[in-house]
């Protein structure tokens, strides 16, 4: 998955999946309204939930399109795509062979989901080798080359205090790559030759692989204006995810499709748990993750040349679908996760806070003030009394800048009973 994210929570997931086993049965519903790397959503499809997950950004929709409601290894028609399959399979054979089968390889025990591994890897072997003469003419575009590395004819920036550069969020060599896989796949899904599973599969794997190369130290809202990130020099290759928590005989999880969680929660059904994982901080994600949302967008975009002849600021981004999140901003917090949680059909409320800094504590000194205004919240007529448990969970907090030591933190888990409808007053 996505590992530079804010917020990510794997490192908590553990602790996560702890509270919700001990108010939730397998098989009953639990919503992730904010799912962003779809982290808690895959644990849950894993631990045996129903799950219901949503969020605004695009490349969060293909992983719940890919790891979420797909539960099988997507066949693949080659000849459909014009590939040779003897070409590549002695090789991806061997590649597979190397797997140690362990925690995410486990699949790998069964010949038949093996077998469609070689499959897989025979494709994204396929995808790393092209060239501008395998892709129809109609489809040769250089958008990624151009606008996103410092050798693109149209990546230039002037930033609003005047200095000049080049943008640099890859290597000309592998901007080049993310052109060839893109336009690619575009081809084909043009030609309607991609089914949905493997389509969405393509997208988040790409998604995957460029975040290991980007020139960038945490999000895609800036790069190293002088230098490259040593990650930025290895050689991007599409890496096969690991299959053990996407294979699931369990059906029923619901997916939103870019939605604004605060309209998404008014359709979603009766569910056990809400987790919330709320944007509490400045940062708009949309923003911050622009070019994962743009890799997978980009075969659907009708005018392409239109699209990044309208590209802004410093980073490239077009900001036809830019969404500002109420939740960051300090004044609205507090009532937007009321109105949130007011419009839930759940029982439980399982919510993560990171104590650090944020727009809630912009100061060591005013830390305190939210974190006594969220239990004054939990405590309030909208919940039962008494219920409330707050939990607090050490971890590590890695900034995105260089140079900075990371710094112990507590995430705080808020654990607490809704009050039935017919109980209010």
């Amino acid at each position: 998955m996505i590992e530079r994210y804010l917020g990510n929570k794997s490192s908590i997931i553990n602790h996560i999946m702890k509270e919700v086993d001990k108010l939730c049965n397998k098989g009953d519903y639990v919503c992730d309204i904010f799912s962003g790397t779809l982290s808690v959503s895959i644990n849950l499809k894993k631990s045996g939930y129903r799950v219901i997950s949503n969020d605004i950004n695009r490349f969060s929709y293909c992983f719940g399109r890919s790891h979420l409601i797909a539960n099988n290894i997507p066949k693949i028609d080659f000849e459909s795509l014009g590939i040779d399959y003897n070409l590549y399979a002695e090789n991806a054979i061997a590649k597979v062979k190397l797997i140690e089968k362990g925690v995410g390889y486990n699949f790998l025990n069964d010949k038949k989901e093996e077998n469609s591994y070689v499959d897989l890897i025979v494709l994204l072997t396929y995808l790393d080798s092209i060239s501008e003469k395998d892709i129809d003419p109609e489809h040769r575009k250089s958008f990624f080359f151009d606008y996103y590395t410092e050798e693109g004819k149209y990546s230039k920036f002037v930033s609003q205090r005047g200095s000049e550069g080049n943008r640099k969020f890859f290597t000309p060599s592998n901007g080049s790559k993310i052109d060839l896989y893109l336009n690619k796949i575009r081809e084909w899904h043009k030609n309607n030759l991609l089914l949905d599973d493997l389509y969405y599969l393509l997208l988040s794997t790409i998604s995957e692989s460029v975040e290991k190369v980007s020139n960038t130290q945490g999000t895609f809202h800036d790069f190293p204006r002088t230098k490259y990130d040593s990650r930025a020099f290895k050689k991007l290759e599409l890496r096969a995810p690991k299959f053990d928590n996407i294979l699931s005989d369990i059906d029923g999880h619901i997916l939103g499709k870019e939605r604004d969680s605060m309209e998404f929660i008014k359709e979603v059904p009766s569910h056990k748990l809400l987790y919330i994982d709320p944007p509490y901080n400045f940062r708009q994600y949309t923003s911050y993750y622009f070019m994962l949302n743009l890799i997978c967008d980009y075969c659907e975009i009708p005018d392409l040349n239109k699209y990044f002849n309208e590209v802004k600021y410093v980073r490239g981004q077009n900001m036809d679908k830019n969404f500002i999140s109420s939740f960051c901003k300090n004044s609205e917090f507090i009532s937007s996760l009321q109105k949130l949680i007011e419009n839930a059909d759940t029982e439980w409320i399982v919510m993560s806070y990171f104590n650090g800094r944020n727009h809630k504590s912009a100061t060591a000194g005013d830390k305190g003030t939210i974190l006594n205004e969220l239990e004054q919240f939990f405590q309030t007529d909208l919940f039962e009394s008494n219920s409330l448990k707050i939990k607090p969970i050490k971890r590590k907090n890695y900034q995105s800048y260089g140079g900075h030591k990371a710094l112990e933190v507590n995430e705080l888990l808020y654990i607490v009973k809704k009050r039935m409808k017919d109980e209010m007053v």
